[in-house]
């Protein structure tokens, strides 16, 4: 039977420099072919939050979500080899990664005033819990979904809001990119296109903090200008 450290609740350092002790990477990044080298989890209630996550985002929402799949994927099995081959902790991190962004979704978005990360964790778990889900897993989603743009560095954090948390500021921000190798990039680039994600983002986060001016992602300093400043995706992925 799991146990909740199966489930990523295990306290690590908020703070990813720590974490990485002063250093780029803990292991050097070898290139990987996603497409070929890692399975996303296939078990029936990951299935059915891919298709409920795949009738509520837009194609570049959808596409976002699994490419953060795929580096967290890349980097467990790089960076913390001791949890590569835990199958339950992969499926509930593959889990946040899919439900991260539900209630960007205009249905959510509009259907309420609080910040679309703490609305999505609420829409997420109780998905999951109706989906046959243990509680243990629908909680640690909810627990992700609720931290991933704390942007504090104090403190600690689940394992799987650490990574969700690392895999956004990735996608989002271009930060963080010594940790996988520039193949690795290009290839879960190649297997779920940005779709020019970085404008798509930042509409939205402009959307919201319209919307709600005390929502979450006002915590994040001049966040607009930060995902628009995503030079590295940019310009690999996203130039004409």
């Amino acid at each position: 039977m799991p146990t909740p450290a199966d489930y990523g609740f295990f306290p690590v350092p908020r703070n990813i420099e720590e974490l990485l002790n002063g250093k780029q990477y803990l292991h050097k990044p070898a290139p990987v072919n996603v497409a070929t080298a890692v399975k996303f989890p296939d078990r029936a209630v990951v299935l059915a939050a891919r298709e409920f996550a795949k009738s509520k985002l837009p194609p570049e929402t959808f596409n976002h979500s699994h490419r953060v799949f795929y580096y967290g994927a890349v980097i467990i099995a790089q960076q913390f080899p001791e949890h590569a081959n835990n199958e339950v902790l992969l499926e509930t991190y593959a889990l946040t990664c899919l439900l991260h962004d539900i209630a960007t979704a205009d249905e959510f978005l509009y259907s309420t005033r609080m910040s679309f990360d703490y609305y999505g964790a609420f829409v997420a778990r109780e998905f999951l819990l109706n989906a046959g889900a243990p509680q243990d897993e629908a909680d640690a989603v909810a627990e992700g979904i609720l931290r991933h743009q704390d942007v504090e560095v104090n403190g600690t954090i689940t394992f799987i809001g650490l990574i969700i948390q690392l895999t956004t500021l990735v996608d989002n921000a271009g930060s963080f990119l010594s940790l996988m190798a520039p193949e690795t990039i290009d290839s879960v680039v190649k297997l779920y296109p940005r779709l020019g994600w970085t404008s798509c983002f930042a509409r939205f986060v402009e959307t919201e903090i319209s919307l709600k001016p005390w929502c979450h992602s006002t915590a994040v300093t001049d966040f607009v200008n930060v995902v628009k400043g995503n030079k590295y995706f940019i310009k690999r992925y996203e130039s004409d």
